[in-house]
């Protein structure tokens, strides 16, 4: 997939995230670049996604 900048910009703004004007290729084309590899990593893997829980994005932390 690849994204154009509005993509980008509404994305980020929809998080609350100001990407700088000149850091928006940069970050357009990493992320193009990662999407891509997620849907190849898809095509691979299949059905066999939908099988695995996803791990949470937040990890507790330990009381010291």
């Amino acid at each position: 997939m690849v994204m154009t900048r509005e993509q980008l910009v509404t994305m980020a703004r929809s998080v609350g995230l100001e990407i700088p004007e000149a850091d928006l290729e940069n970050v357009m084309l990493r992320l193009s670049a990662l999407l891509e590899a997620m849907e190849a990593i898809e095509c691979e893997l299949g059905p066999a996604m939908d099988r695995t829980e996803p791990v949470p994005p937040v990890y507790p932390h330990e009381e010291y």
